[in-house]
């Protein structure tokens, strides 16, 4: 398994489809009572390359990308349009001495929320101790921030994030567009999560 550390195409957010998947186990009793329990602690990510909304440049760059990454085999970055930025994140509590920890993103809505890990956060990512920018390091290949804050400080992060992403499937097909006189994309390239990178 290995992972590009690259985005596939900045303009791509135009011609994708996608967003959180969850996986609910529902089970109906004979009183017509329906019990549900979720199978996942996270939400997966699966999005659609649509092959109507590429333009030629971008059906090469796409292809170039699908045989490069051998389909399904390397993973790569994808920048979620609805969903890439984090505005002052909590997602630790200062110790005093050095501590190394996972960037997340939170969802609340009334009385429950799920963090979710942030694997993928671009250059630039701002770590504040209650308010206060602090000194931080940010590997923008796992999103582990390594600081030392005082005590009891309420530590936040503020930037960008892609999504770990891989082709789901290893076929890719074409036609000819006899218009623009080129090969394009017959078919939607599905991506899914990588959970692996």
């Amino acid at each position: 398994m290995s992972f590009i550390e690259l985005r596939l195409l900045d303009r791509l957010a135009i011609g994708t489809q996608g967003g959180p998947t969850w996986s609910t186990r529902q089970v109906a009793l004979a009183s017509g009572i329906v019990r549900r329990n979720a199978q996942r602690s996270r939400p997966l990510y699966r999005f659609a390359i649509l092959y109507q909304n590429l333009m030629p440049d971008q059906h090469r760059a796409v292809r170039d990308a699908f045989n490069a990454c051998r389909g399904g085999a390397f993973g790569f970055r994808l920048r979620d349009p609805s969903d890439f930025e984090a505005t002052a994140e909590a997602f630790a509590i200062g110790t005093g001495a050095s501590q190394t920890v996972q960037l997340t993103k939170s969802y609340a809505w009334g009385p429950e929320s799920v963090a979710r890990p942030i694997r993928k956060p671009n250059a630039g990512v701002v770590i504040t101790a209650n308010g206060t920018p602090i000194a931080a390091t940010v590997d923008t290949t796992t999103g582990m921030a390594t600081f030392t804050a005082p005590a009891t400080h309420i530590i936040r992060w503020t930037g960008t994030f892609d999504v770990p992403v891989r082709f789901e499937a290893d076929e890719q097909i074409w036609s000819f567009n006899r218009a623009a006189q080129s090969l394009v994309l017959s078919a939607d390239m599905p991506l899914i999560e990588d959970l692996s990178a």
